[in-house]
């Protein structure tokens, strides 16, 4: 089986332009029906998929789309920790968090999510980011999980004040 690392499998792309952002909210919509998220058009998700790439513009993000002969089948995205979520004393500042790290089902395992977190990791380097955040639930998203810890992430302290769930994992991976 060829990985997402061989030559012709994936290719990792910025999506920029409206096309690539149309397939990055299917993505973004796949991701949260996989979770049980209400996607009432009120909601914070609804919003950040409305005005896509939002906080994942650059310079500051980058919205990673993944494509297999052409069609969009991973999203990943790098974006800064917003100012009024920072927890303070943590130099969060100088964190690139990523978000919605998703692979349809048919392709998982094949080394997209290997392949988008890698570009992701040298995207930040490339912002001046000098570690790498995420929030996970091990419980949802044991794939996801199983890869963070391959890739060196290790638990860290909550750097963001919005986000209430008591469950979940705070990562971070010093660049």
């Amino acid at each position: 089986m060829r990985s997402a690392s061989s030559p012709g499998y994936a290719e990792i792309v910025e999506a920029s332009n409206a096309e690539d952002l149309a397939r990055t909210r299917r993505l973004f919509l796949e991701y949260a029906e996989s979770l049980g998220w209400d996607l009432d058009s009120s909601s914070r998700f609804a919003d950040e998929i409305d005005h896509l790439p939002g906080p994942y513009a650059p310079p500051a993000g980058s919205l990673l789309l993944a494509k297999v002969d052409g069609e969009a089948v991973g999203v990943l995205g790098l974006q800064p920790i917003p100012e009024d979520a920072r927890t303070p004393g943590l130099a969060a500042e100088r964190f690139g968090e990523l978000k919605r790290l998703y692979v349809s089902p048919e392709q998982r395992q094949r080394g997209i999510g290997r392949a988008l977190m890698e570009r992701a990791e040298s995207e930040a380097r490339a912002r001046g980011y000098e570690a790498l955040v995420l929030t996970t639930s091990a419980d949802l998203m044991p794939l996801a999980q199983r890869l963070y810890d391959e890739l060196g992430y290790r638990p860290t302290e909550p750097y963001r004040t919005d986000l209430p769930w008591p469950d979940i994992r705070w990562l971070m991976l010093d660049l």
